[in-house]
């Protein structure tokens, strides 16, 4: 008898595939195909973000629309602001939305595949839980474009543009701290490739 718990395109699987596939197989064969499809589409959205942002680049703001999120006080927001066309940080602001889903999905979906590729033990319960922590980086950074958005529409106070400040830090922390887990893992993944 085959038993099978089917999570979204499925990560799981418990007993034998009906084609009498691997379930490992099966497993990281979809993962495979995620993770590349993810990976493009994070790529292209870094390509489509800067093009579409690079006027956003200055004296002042050398690291772009990275500087709204870290712009934690109101002199600096109207600084930045003064010196920007507020359609063109809006837009990108908006685009941003799409490469936060094209990157969650990578992170969460490669620290899961590297997790499945350590013998047991901290490095695969730490794969499975940056796994989920993408997530949350994902959600800090939607919460962060909200906040952004409101900003320079005019409508932000200390506070809010503390929280954005906070939201990008951690964020950045965050996925930061996947990525070195996934280099870590790189020797392991191609090793258990051969």
């Amino acid at each position: 008898m085959i038993t099978s718990v089917h999570l979204g395109r499925g990560y799981l699987f418990l007993g034998q595939h009906p084609s009498g596939i691997s379930n490992s197989l099966l497993n990281i064969s979809y993962m495979k195909k995620d993770i590349s499809v993810a990976a493009i589409a994070s790529v292209l959205m870094i390509a489509v973000l800067r093009w579409q942002g690079s006027s956003l680049q200055t004296v002042i703001s050398p690291g772009a629309i990275i500087d709204l999120e870290f712009a934690k006080s109101q002199h600096r927001l109207v600084e930045l602001l003064s010196v920007w066309n507020i359609s063109v940080v809006t837009t990108n602001i908006w685009l941003d939305f799409l490469f936060i889903v094209a990157y969650t999905l990578f992170l969460s979906i490669a620290s899961e595949f590297c997790a499945m590729k350590w013998p047991g033990g901290i490095m695969q319960d730490m794969g499975h839980t940056l796994a989920r922590v993408a997530y949350m980086a994902g959600i800090l950074d939607i919460a962060e474009n909200l906040l952004m958005l409101q900003s320079i529409a005019g409508n932000f106070t200390a506070t809010s543009l503390q929280l954005t400040y906070y939201c990008a830090a951690v964020k950045f922390t965050l996925a930061a701290i996947i990525l070195l887990y996934l280099l870590v893992s790189l020797p392991v993944v191609i090793r258990k490739n051969n």
